[in-house]
């Protein structure tokens, strides 16, 4: 129901109650009136009665009573008309005529109290009012009663009923009644009308400023207010529509503004723009302090925990592997794991990598040879970092329907992932600047500044433990005569072709360092003597072998080395090196390529001997 329908409704039923209560009211009013007249009718006639029958007696005419009695009786609206003798006035003067005695229990009840009695009857048809009014002797006045009565003062003599029609008044009441209703019919229809004229143009902006706020908070700021024909509402709907113009051009650029800074492209859009903005500065606001927060992290590796911290609180992960792919070398680096990586990268391959595009087993089974749990559902998503550097997401889930919600989280994960691309950025770039401060660039080996630092930090740690190091000293015999044959060039590739061999004969754990010009030293970790001697004799004769270009033709040369274990024969690492080097020096003098292991009685110098 309509609220105009509901104000006539309520109007119509205040009018009708108001209706009603007149109606009530006026017959009620007129009733009482009605009833009013005939007492004071019958009070008239009373005391017409008494005067006239006291006339009758003081002039000795009371046998004329009867005529005097009926031409009252006669009066128009007196239906009847009687008096009744009291026992008193019965006993001195007798019953009189048949209609002077009580007719009724309410003659004797008024003879008996002295009272006087009424009685209204109402019908259909007709409505009366009898009236039973006592007569009391009384000495005062004009008539002294007790002159002619053997009564007492205040006694009742008599009393006199008359039955008096008031049927014209109830039809005047009727029918004024009716003109009233009719009127007030009249008038209340003319009310309602107006009423329903004036407030139906504010109903109706009313109801269209309703709808268009229903609308507007469903997301639609489109619709407009109706202002209809009156000039208020006129003004008042122009005011509304134009806040909502400039509501909704507002909440469309801030949208469109807004959105730009998100790399999810592929996220649900809501038709309501606040929405969008309230989610858009939601996601901005999180991925604002991931950024803060990592921007301060030293090293790459916080980065990567960050990023793996959000994945499983945020979009809840509970099985990834983060991998950076060197697009250069095609090398796959596992730099972040739950459960370990499930995938197979040691030839370098992976689909997600090499098609740049998200690898899903939902779509496909065994979409990725490299991935060997047949139970389990997975998605890589790859990640341009740099021209040099990508990333791939590997995400594994239990079921088809969790793939499903992680494809869904891409776009979001592009985002933190696109937030954290800068910090990546740099903290590689300082990894390659650091690494190119340590490393030799014709060769890849370790340089005298890594050495320096290794030395620092790792040597005193490896003595504390009692962990032993051999220290081989290198040196391409003859190696001059290289430069001064060949050229520069072939003697650079000699120095490449002896590192090779360096570090194909070594373990990973070992560290090989070029020293200087031709000569290396190489740090075998936790060894023996034993050992030392069998790695240098695998140097030596390994180098010996290899077939060195120089044109149109090939060359051999040989190496000389000087081998040193550490702490045993210093725990100086230092001077273990300045100890290598004089072996090394030995095996020059002697006939160069060969090995040699130091002993004390290398030094010829006394001095050599407390230095260090």
């Amino acid at each position: 129901m309509g609220t105009r329908q509901k104000i006539t409704l309520i109007l119509s039923g205040l009018f009708l109650v108001f209706f009603i209560s007149m109606i009530i009211i006026v017959s009620l009013s007129f009733r009482n009136f009605g009833i009013e007249s005939a007492q004071k009718r019958a009070m008239l006639t009373a005391e017409v009665v008494k005067s006239g029958l006291t006339s009758h007696m003081v002039n000795g005419i009371m046998d004329k009573r009867l005529y005097f009695l009926n031409h009252i009786e006669n009066i128009e609206n007196i239906s009847a008309l009687w008096v009744a003798r009291a026992p008193t006035v019965i006993k001195q003067y007798g019953e009189g005529f048949n209609n002077e005695i009580a007719r009724d229990k309410i003659d004797k009840k008024v003879l008996a109290s002295g009272k006087t009695e009424q009685e209204i009857i109402e019908t259909a048809v007709k409505s009366t009012i009898r009236m039973t009014i006592p007569y009391k002797a009384s000495s005062f006045g004009d008539t002294n009663c007790m002159s002619c009565h053997d009564a007492k003062e205040g006694e009742v003599l008599g009393a006199i009923s008359m039955v008096i029609d008031i049927s014209d008044i109830r039809g005047s009441s009727f029918t004024t009644v009716g003109y009233t209703a009719l009127l007030a019919l009249l008038i209340m229809a003319a009310v309602l009308l107006v009423v329903n004229k004036f407030l139906k143009p504010y109903i109706n902006i009313f109801y269209s400023i309703r709808d268009v706020m229903m609308a507007a908070y469903s997301g639609n700021y489109s619709k407009r207010v109706d202002g209809g024909e009156l000039e208020e509402s006129k003004s008042v709907a122009n005011m509304l529509n134009s806040l909502l113009e400039k509501l909704q051009k507002v909440f469309d650029e801030i949208d469109k503004k807004v959105y730009i800074f998100v790399q999810n492209k592929n996220k649900e859009v809501s038709h309501d723009p606040l929405v969008n903005i309230n989610d858009t500065i939601d996601k901005l606001s999180e991925i604002y302090k991931f950024k803060q927060t990592i921007e301060h992290d030293e090293k790459l590796e916080d980065i990567y925990d960050r990023l793996a911290y959000v994945f499983k609180t945020k979009f809840k992960l509970s099985d990834f592997t983060i991998i950076e792919a060197d697009a250069l070398s095609g090398i796959k680096k596992v730099v972040y794991s739950v459960n370990g990586c499930h995938c197979d990268l040691a030839d370098g391959e992976c689909r997600a990598d090499r098609i740049n595009s998200i690898v899903d087993s939902t779509i496909f089974d065994e979409t990725c040879s490299k991935f060997h749990k047949p139970n389990l559902e997975y998605l890589c998503l790859p990640f341009s970092i740099s021209n040099e550097l990508n990333l791939i997401i590997s995400v594994v889930t239990q079921d088809k329907e969790e793939s499903l919600r992680v494809r869904k989280l891409a776009g979001l994960i592009e985002d933190y992932i696109a937030t954290a691309r800068p910090a990546i950025v740099s903290k590689k770039l300082m990894q390659i600047l650091n690494k190119m401060a340590r490393v030799d660039q014709l060769t890849g080996m370790f340089n005298r500044k890594y050495l320096d630092e290794f030395a620092e930090t790792a040597i005193p740690q490896a003595l504390r433990s009692n962990i032993p190091y051999g220290v081989l000293m290198i040196d391409i015999d003859f190696f001059k005569m290289i430069n001064d044959t060949y050229g520069h060039d072939v003697g650079d590739e000699a120095i490449r072709v002896v590192s090779r061999v360096i570090k194909e004969s070594i373990r990973s754990s070992d560290i090989a360092v070029r020293f200087g010009g031709e000569e290396f030293i190489v740090l075998l970790h936790n060894c023996d003597k034993a050992y030392i001697k069998e790695v240098a004799e695998k140097i030596r004769t390994n180098f010996a072998k290899q077939k060195i270009s120089a044109g149109s033709e090939t060359f051999s040369k040989t190496l000389s080395v000087g081998a040193v274990m550490f702490p045993d024969d210093s725990d100086s690492i230092w001077k273990c090196i300045k100890y290598a080097d004089i072996s090394l020096y030995h095996a020059k003098e002697h006939g160069r390529n060969q090995v040699v292991c130091f002993d004390q009685s290398l030094i010829k110098d006394e001095k050599m001997k407390t230095s260090f």
